[in-house]
């Protein structure tokens, strides 16, 4: 029957590699991790009354495991957009006036082109746009930063602590829309952001790190791990969770394909 079908091939597999015992030890040891259980919490809809516990136990039919964590499968809800790129894939996008628009994971954008303006509004996740030679103005819009295009290439992105711009090649102005007086001229080779409505200081930026996505690469350098699988989790669907604090909290450098 069923049952001694998977027992047999529970057996197998654990003969298969002598390192398979050590990792169903560790999944026996994240079953019960408080990590574990208050993702789930949090990823159960509120209408449902399933327990984070049956939340935990359904997630983890389907799991990969790796030493640091466990990736667990599920759908990230979306919404209507101009533009956007599924779970996993790094998606162009052509505008009418010329414009190319890469979307990263996850991403998407609308786009307000008329006769006399270009506007472009990140929605979620992060882009990176070649503005086209036009005479009508540029604008992209990211939560609370506002940025003026004055002939670039540049990155922007946006998340729960503000949004960051790095640009590659031009200029830009930034802005934020809580604060219009207030101004960042960022050109070539640096980063600015927003966070809480103010403008972050104008900074360096590394190129590798700032621009690598577009091209299918992650880089990073002297990150934390925890910041590093919070990068890393655009590219998938579900959880990929670091259940040991101390391995969060280690540093590494490195690029890797997401």
């Amino acid at each position: 029957n069923g049952a001694d079908e998977g027992t047999q091939g529970s057996e197998a597999w654990h003969a298969a590699d002598p390192r398979h015992a050590a990792a169903y030890a560790r999944i026996e040891k994240l079953w019960g991790s408080p990590a574990l259980a208050s993702a789930a919490k949090r990823a159960r809809p509120a209408s449902r009354a399933r327990t984070a516990s049956a939340a935990t136990a359904a997630a983890l039919c389907l799991f990969a495991m790796t030493g640091a964590g466990l990736r667990l499968t599920g759908t990230q809800l979306a919404w209507p957009a101009d533009h956007a790129a599924a779970i996993g894939e790094i998606a162009s996008a052509r505008l009418e006036d010329g414009t190319v628009v890469m979307l990263d994971s996850g991403s998407a954008i609308d786009t307000d082109i008329t006769s006399d303006h270009r506007e472009v509004r990140l929605l979620r996740g992060r882009a990176f746009v070649t503005v086209a030679p036009d005479a009508r103005s540029f604008r992209m819009l990211s939560g609370d930063a506002v940025i003026r295009d004055i002939g670039t290439r540049f990155a922007v992105s946006r998340d729960p602590a503000g949004e960051r711009v790095a640009v590659q090649e031009g200029v830009i102005e930034l802005r934020a829309a809580t604060d219009g007086r207030e101004r960042a001229i960022v050109r070539a080779g640096q980063a600015s952001g927003t966070a809480g409505g103010r403008l972050a200081a104008v900074r360096p930026v590394e190129p590798f790190e700032a621009f690598g996505w577009p091209r299918g690469r992650f880089y990073f350098s002297n990150r934390p791990l925890g910041d590093v699988v919070a990068e890393l989790r655009r590219y998938h669907r579900g959880w990929i969770i670091v259940a040991n604090s101390d391995a969060a909290a280690m540093r590494i450098s490195g690029g890797l394909s997401p």
